[in-house]
Parts: C-alpha cells; sequence; structure tokens
C-alpha cells in the first residue's frame, strides 16, 4: 500500500515535467480506480475488527487483496476464512442495478 501511495505523490510530481519521450512504466498515469483505493484502503484498514485482516500480496496491486476472518466468538468461533477480492477497472463508474 505504501508503495502505490508513494508512487501516486511521485506522479503528481512530475506531471508538469514529463514528456512523451522521456515517460516510461514507472511515471504511468496512476487509474482513478488506484486513486480511489488509496484512500478506501487507509479507511478499511483503520476501522477493519481485531478480528478481520487484510493481507497485499503486491502492494502495488491495491486491487488485488486477500481478507482473513478469524471469528472469537459464536459458532464460527475458532475457524479461519480467507477471501479473495478483485476490484474491477470499472469500480466506482458502473451503477449497477
Amino acid at each position: 500500500m505504501l508503495t502505490l501511495a508513494s508512487k501516486l505523490k511521485r506522479d503528481d510530481g512530475l506531471k508538469g515535467s514529463r514528456t512523451a519521450a522521456t515517460a516510461s512504466d514507472s511515471t504511468r498515469r496512476v487509474s482513478v480506480r488506484d486513486k480511489l483505493l488509496v484512500k478506501e484502503v487507509a479507511e478499511l484498514e483503520a476501522n477493519l475488527p481485531c478480528t478481520c485482516k487484510v493481507h497485499f500480496p503486491d502492494p502495488n496491486k491495491l486491487h488485488c487483496f486477500q481478507l482473513t476472518v478469524t471469528p472469537d466468538e459464536g459458532y464460527y468461533q475458532g475457524g479461519k476464512f480467507q477471501f479473495e477480492t478483485e476490484v474491477p477497472d470499472a469500480y466506482n463508474m458502473v451503477v449497477i442495478y
């Protein structure tokens, strides 16, 4: 997560001085989805209960993450449930009814 956030800051600083000839993969534009996810992942981690853990296998890909839930009470106490999530490119741009 920190890697993508620092990439966003670096890309914003290079916006004015970058030319087409010097653009490389490391200075590509960051998608709207990834900009939204930087903010929302930070909020998720701040508000996640202690029985839930989020893991990002690749810190540069916030759209692919794993959530592990280990309930400490109730019928599922002692269980461990893992979910893999991939956020689509059209995140927050498509209305689903």
